[in-house]
């Protein structure tokens, strides 16, 4: 059977302040018209489906219309969607009744019986070749926030436990028997890969869906949102067992192999979400099942509607050269529709602050076939020893960064090591924990 990987699609997601819409719809149907050129079984998309916990009206429209599309124009091929840390767990899900009718699996939490017991079966997917046979089961993880996955720690896993009996973080610098985090993921992967061994036949293969940030990945600059306890916990490779012939990951917007194993893949997103990104080569994952095995893996590149430009391409240039850069380029272009102009970001290094710089250049780009997302200024250091850090413009700091520096400005010193901590934590709930529950937006420009 034939499977087609791809992830992140922050559908909704804006670059400062413009609309993707119109990329995401070109990437759409080249995704459809793959899904039927290929001949594909299953489509697995590994989260970060929308770019927002809640998602717009137009947004899930085009979510909606894709499925509607791509199983009108091949009826046969199923599709399996996890939760990322962008989603909401419970609005995905909302439809799963309904999309489960037209071969549309959606997973976006663990879930547990009256007893307390994992339902494991909402978890392991039937993936059935052209002829209708199961030929593989997908393990089908979504994103756990940190208080999840503790929940899954086996007693003395180290940490403590709190009144509703979920075990609560050690902060930096104290010490335990283990890490809980790390245990409840290995608890939860030892009995879903158990159960799906159980299920499967002789031939049958075992593939893995998962959403996170694993050891050995490459994060892409400016572009993903930090998880599990700000990035600090990467998840080992081996929570994946040997057995699993593909293993189909979510989060990290670099396409990339993991650990040197050509089976274990972050497909990446299928469009640079942020001006670093466009250096990427943006794809799509094939995976070819020959029974239990995998016969063989390929990417294929997706088509970039709208190109992502820099002056200078690396580095910084002087005022004067980067408004003579601008001059030269192309005046606007009628027949092109606005949302599919290029976006431009310019660089400039200057010696002392400018104040009239991004008017000037705002001016210069008024009637280019470009469309400005920013003007990244960069001031040159002081050569003096010890002279303060340039400072930086705000959306060029992550929220750690910002309260390092408020710290800083305030005590002698680096912020202690259980404070970060307690920090990052709290983070993480304002990203993560509040998602299902909040009516509100959650998140900046991008994030993983």
């Amino acid at each position: 059977m034939r499977i087609l990987h791809t992830a992140d699609w922050h559908l909704g997601h804006t670059l400062r302040d413009h609309s993707r819409a119109a990329e995401h719809a070109h990437f759409l149907r080249w995704l459809c018209d793959t899904v039927v050129a290929r001949e594909v079984d299953a489509l697995l998309i590994a989260g970060d489906v929308f770019d927002a916990a809640n998602p717009s009206p137009p947004v899930w429209r085009m979510w909606f219309e894709f499925l509607g599309q791509v199983k009108r124009a091949r009826p046969q091929v199923q599709v399996v969607v996890i939760a990322g840390n962008h989603d909401s767990a419970q609005r995905l899900e909302a439809p799963r009744e309904l999309l489960a009718a037209f071969d549309v699996r959606v997973v976006g939490r663990l879930v547990r019986d009256s007893d307390g017991r994992l339902l494991t079966d909402d978890l392991l997917v039937p993936l059935r070749d052209g002829d209708g046979r199961i030929a593989a089961w997908c393990v089908a993880i979504p994103f756990l926030r940190a208080s999840d996955v503790m929940a899954l720690a086996p007693r003395g896993a180290g940490g403590s436990r709190a009144p509703n009996g979920d075990y609560v973080l050690p902060r930096p610098g104290e010490t335990g028997d283990a890490d809980p985090l790390l245990a409840g993921m290995r608890a939860l992967h030892d009995e879903l890969f158990a159960a799906a061994r159980a299920r499967r036949e002789p031939g049958q293969a075992i593939v893995a869906m998962a959403h996170g940030y694993l050891v050995g990945g490459a994060l892409s600059e400016l572009s993903e949102r930090k998880v599990l306890a700000g990035n600090q916990h990467a998840l080992p490779v081996d929570l994946f067992p040997e057995d699993c012939a593909y293993v189909a990951l979510g989060h990290l917007h670099r396409p990339q192999q993991l650990a040197g194993l050509e089976h274990v893949r972050y497909s990446g997103s299928p469009l640079p979400l942020s001006m670093p990104e466009r250096l990427h080569a943006h794809h799509v994952v094939f995976c070819d099942l020959d029974g239990e095995r995998v016969a063989k893996i390929w990417p294929l590149r997706t088509e970039r509607a709208v190109e992502l430009r820099r002056i200078p391409e690396r580095g910084e240039l002087a005022p004067d050269e980067a408004l003579a850069a601008l001059a030269a380029l192309p005046k606007r272009d009628p027949q092109r529709p606005d949302e599919l102009r290029p976006f431009l970001e310019v660089a400039v290094r200057l010696e002392q602050p400018s104040p009239q710089l991004t008017e000037r250049v705002v001016r210069e780009v008024a009637d280019k076939d470009v469309r400005l997302v920013r003007v990244d200024v960069v001031l040159a250091a002081p050569s003096a020893p010890g002279a303060p850090e340039p400072p930086r413009e705000l959306h060029q700091l992550q929220p750690e960064d910002v309260f390092v520096r408020c710290y800083r400005r305030s005590f002698d010193g680096d912020v202690p090591a259980p404070l970060l901590g307690a920090f990052r934590e709290l983070l993480e709930q304002v990203q993560h924990d509040g998602v299902d529950g909040a009516t509100d937006d959650v998140g900046g420009e991008v994030g993983a």
